[in-house]
This record gives C-alpha cells, sequence and structure tokens, in this order.
C-alpha cells in the first residue's frame, strides 16, 4: 500500500501545538516556582498577623486549654512564661512541639510551621500552622497554573490549525493555477503570466524556477514544432517518390518477389515516419474517425504474417496513428518469429493483438510492464510507440495474460 505524503498542514501544526504545549508547561513551572516562595511568605506574614492579634487577648485574662477540635487541624497557639514553661494552649496544639523551647522568630518542627513571640518578661506566645496546609496551597496554585496553560494551549490550536491553513492558501493557489495550465496546446512561456506575482516571499524563488523552466521548454517546442513541420514536409515528397518508382517498377517486373518485398517497407516506413512526426508535434490535433480497426490491420504491409478472420473491430480513432501502432506490434510479432496475427474486440474503444510467436514467461511479462509504466522502451521502441499512441487517444496499452505467444491489449 502507497503510504501518503507527508502533509505541510499537519506538520506544521504538530509542531506548533507541541511548541506551544512545551512553553505554556515551560511557564507553568516558572510560574510554580516563582509563587512558591510568594506562598511561604504570605503565610508567614498570615501567621505573625495571628500572633499579634492573639497576644494582647490572651494577656487580658487567663485562658484555659481548649478542648481538640474535630476534624482536620490547621492552626493552634500555646502561651509559656518567662520560665518557658506551658501556661495554655489550644485544643489543636500538637505534643511534638510544645516540649521545644520557644525562641524569637519562625523555625519549624516535622509537621508544622512555628513562630514565637516574645512579650517581654509576661512570656512568649507561639502561633502555628501544618505544613500539610502550606503543601495544599502549593498544589492548588500549581494545578491552577497548569490547568490555565493547558486551557489555553487547548483554545489556541484551533487559532493555530486555522491560520496555518490560511498560511498554506498560496500553495494551494498555485497548485491548481498549474493544474489548469494546458501545457499540450498553450504556450508554456505563458506560465509566468498566468501565475502572477508571488503572494509570499517563499514563493518568489518556486515561481521564477518555474518561469525560467517554462521559457526553456517553451524555447524546445517551438524549435520541435518547427523542425517536425520541415520534417513532414522534406520527407512526404521523396517517400512519394520511392513508392512512385516501385509501383513503375513492378508493373515491369510483376514476378519479382524482391521489389514487392521493398515496396512494402518503403509504405510501411511511409506510413511509420509520417505518423510518428504527427505523434511527437505537440500542436498536431488528433484526427478521430470510425472506422474498422480489422480492415485497417489487413491493409498494411503484413509482410509473411497471415492475419486470421474474425469479426469486425469498429472504434473512433485517428487512422495514421493507429497504423503506425499496429505496423510497430506487427514488426515486435515478425522479430519473434510469429506467423499468425488474431485481432479481436472484448469492449468498445479495445482492440487485443495477438501472435503465435515465441512469447515470455511471466516473469519477462511483470518486467516489461513495469518498464512501460516507467516509460522506458520496454526492450525496443515497437511497444512504446503503441503506448504514446493509446495516451495520445487519452487511453493504454496493457499486456493480459497469455499462455501462448504474445499479446497487446490497445485501449483507445
Amino acid at each position: 500500500m502507497r503510504r501518503s505524503e507527508p502533509s505541510i498542514a499537519r506538520r506544521l501544526l504538530l509542531v506548533t501545538g507541541l511548541g506551544s504545549l512545551l512553553m505554556a508547561l515551560a511557564v507553568a513551572v516558572a510560574a510554580m516556582l516563582a509563587v512558591d516562595e510568594e506562598v511561604d511568605e504570605l503565610l508567614d506574614d498570615t501567621l505573625r498577623a495571628a500572633a499579634t492579634q492573639l497576644a494582647p487577648l490572651l494577656l487580658q485574662r487567663e485562658v484555659e486549654p481548649s478542648p481538640p477540635p474535630s476534624g482536620e487541624q490547621r492552626f493552634a497557639w500555646a502561651w509559656y512564661d518567662s520560665a518557658h514553661r506551658l501556661v495554655s494552649r489550644s485544643g489543636g496544639a500538637a505534643p511534638e512541639w510544645l516540649p521545644q523551647p520557644p525562641r524569637e522568630g519562625f523555625h519549624s518542627s516535622a509537621h508544622w510551621r512555628l513562630y514565637d513571640m516574645n512579650q517581654a518578661d509576661r512570656g512568649t506566645l507561639r502561633v502555628a500552622q501544618t505544613r500539610a496546609e502550606r503543601t495544599e496551597a502549593r498544589r492548588e496554585v500549581a494545578e491552577f497554573a497548569l490547568l490555565a496553560a493547558l486551557g489555553v494551549t487547548l483554545l489556541g490550536l484551533p487559532l493555530l490549525a486555522w491560520r496555518a491553513q490560511q498560511e498554506l492558501r498560496p500553495l494551494r493557489r498555485l497548485a491548481a493555477q498549474l493544474q489548469r495550465f494546458d501545457a499540450a496546446h498553450a504556450d508554456p512561456r505563458e506560465l509566468g503570466t498566468l501565475l502572477g506575482q508571488p503572494r509570499r516571499a517563499e514563493l518568489r524563488p518556486v515561481l521564477q524556477a518555474l518561469q525560467g523552466i517554462s521559457d526553456r521548454l517553451g524555447e524546445r517546442l517551438a524549435f520541435e514544432r518547427e523542425f517536425s513541420a520541415q520534417a513532414a514536409h522534406l520527407l512526404r515528397t521523396p517517400l512519394a517518390g520511392m513508392e512512385a518508382q516501385l509501383a513503375v517498377a513492378m508493373k515491369e517486373h510483376p514476378g519479382l518477389a524482391r521489389l514487392s518485398r521493398v515496396r512494402q517497407a518503403s509504405q510501411r516506413l511511409q506510413a511509420l515516419v509520417l505518423a510518428l512526426l504527427r505523434l511527437f508535434r505537440s500542436d498536431s490535433p488528433l484526427r478521430r474517425e470510425l472506422l474498422d480497426a480489422r480492415e485497417l490491420l489487413a491493409g498494411l504491409p503484413l509482410g509473411d504474417l497471415q492475419l486470421q478472420d474474425g469479426e469486425p473491430c469498429p472504434l473512433e480513432a485517428d487512422a495514421e496513428l493507429l497504423a503506425a501502432a499496429l505496423l510497430n506490434l506487427v514488426d515486435n510479432a515478425q522479430r519473434h518469429g510469429a506467423r499468425r496475427l488474431w485481432l479481436t474486440q472484448d469492449q468498445a474503444q479495445s482492440l487485443r493483438l495477438r501472435d503465435d510467436g515465441g512469447g515470455m514467461d511471466e516473469a519477462q511479462r511483470a518486467q516489461l510492464r513495469e518498464r512501460l509504466r516507467q516509460g522506458a522502451a520496454a526492450g525496443g521502441l515497437g511497444l512504446r510507440l503503441a503506448q504514446l499512441v493509446a495516451e495520445a487517444h487519452r487511453g493504454s496499452l496493457h499486456l493480459p495474460e497469455c499462455s501462448e505467444g504474445f499479446e497487446v491489449e490497445l485501449r483507445l
């Protein structure tokens, strides 16, 4: 199965999408690192403010320990006298940090963040917040930053896809203009006028290269048209003269077989040369007409080959070009030792020509098909020229399976 070509739009969207996602994640990580420090400072300021507000209240009256609160404990306090003895505490004060001697400022235990405020000879107030509360605050900040980054990225992907498609529109427009250009009938040098000025700076070298190729191609086609027209004119007269002289010679010497073979070769040469000149002239129109391919083949110089009887094979084709194709196939059959030809028609605008020559095995036939598919002169020009005639009719040449001899199918 043939793999599809990579798409510029998909690759551009993939690169920009992944790039945006990585940038958003990097921004989120940077925000988390910056906010982590601010969260600690903010929560420490909260502890200091709580101690400042709570100390006057505790000094005014003696406060008895309150029972431990239900649920998760987040905040607690304890009061020490000047001898560092515990005087009072809240119900949620944890035993593991109460025995620690109070000291001015912030410090930490395994599960708490502590702040001690010295009240001169009145004692020391200790307030504390669980470290789990701080961890939860950091996690929430990180989650919000990450979700915001992902949200912005996901919302921006459709915009990126739309923008990528918009930026690739000049390429699609260029492809459409090239497809509309009829290189078979128009002058290739007019391609630059059709394409116009580039809409993007990146397309300028592409258009310049196309213009250079089309200019050279136009010059070559102009030369070939002039050459083929002159060659057809110059060759037609001597070939016709040869045919006339051979006809006279055969009347004077009717029993000379060699003259008959020379005349047949001359007729084949004339038909082939004129047909091939027409085939390779790019401005030569195809002249389709209704004809009987069997009758056309029977009228060609077949040499020692015998065309077997069969049904008529009507189709619409250019008689001159079809005759050239059949003559090339006849030459191939003769070179491979054939003696008989069969011409059949399975469907409209289709011909099958089979001979009883040496033929070939399946491996050789597969190799021949591949070379024809590549446009190579597969073992000679005969099949290739017949293929060109079929393609000039917008058809094709095929090599069907054949147990004996060799068979060619022309679809016109």
